[in-house]
């Protein structure tokens, strides 16, 4: 039988997917005890955000509300958030960061830094400029949460910002 070239491998979405896959694989090779990415991007949120009612979370990442449960509930029990009744509306709650969640993030962030470094050693920096620049003008016309999204080259502190580590975006895919 003759082996002939996969014509999925001429789809970008296949592509996207397969890198996907690559990335949960990685991560989960590089640092088998962190949390997946669901998980950070909701801290990331109350961190930066917070605090938040539940549905405003689930609103701006994207995600399901039921979803959105059970992640609290991890947070809470690591004691990397707070979810309190929202004084302003008693029948909801309000999630915040704990001092130790963003301790936590700051840690995962640098993780991230190197799991970008690991996944993108193959590329120059500029073509990892070039790359993120045209996930980015993707994301942006299908989602406006990335509309305006910083210039990936400004460094922001932190270590391992080559890649631009920690840009939220509304996956539910644990890496």
């Amino acid at each position: 039988m003759e082996d002939r070239p996969d014509p999925l491998c001429a789809s970008p979405s296949y592509l996207l997917f397969e890198t996907g896959r690559l990335v949960r694989r990685t991560s989960a090779r590089m640092f088998p005890d962190q949390p997946g990415l669901p998980y950070l991007l909701v801290l990331s949120c109350v961190a930066r955000q917070g605090p938040l009612s539940q549905r405003q979370v689930a609103e701006r990442l994207r995600l399901d509300a039921g979803d959105l449960v059970g992640i609290v509930d991890a947070l809470e029990r690591a004691g990397h958030a707070l979810r309190r009744r929202d004084p302003e509306d008693r029948r909801r709650y309000a999630l915040d960061a704990t001092e130790d969640g963003r301790l936590f993030l700051g840690a995962c962030l640098d993780n991230r830094a190197r799991l970008d470094d690991t996944l993108f050693a193959p590329l120059s920096p500029d073509e990892t400029h070039l790359f993120k620049e045209l996930l980015l003008r993707i994301l942006a016309h299908h989602d406006d949460r990335f509309a305006g999204a910083p210039d990936p080259r400004r460094r922001q502190g932190g270590a391992g910002q080559r890649t631009g580590a920690g840009m939220a975006s509304g996956s539910t895919a644990s890496s």
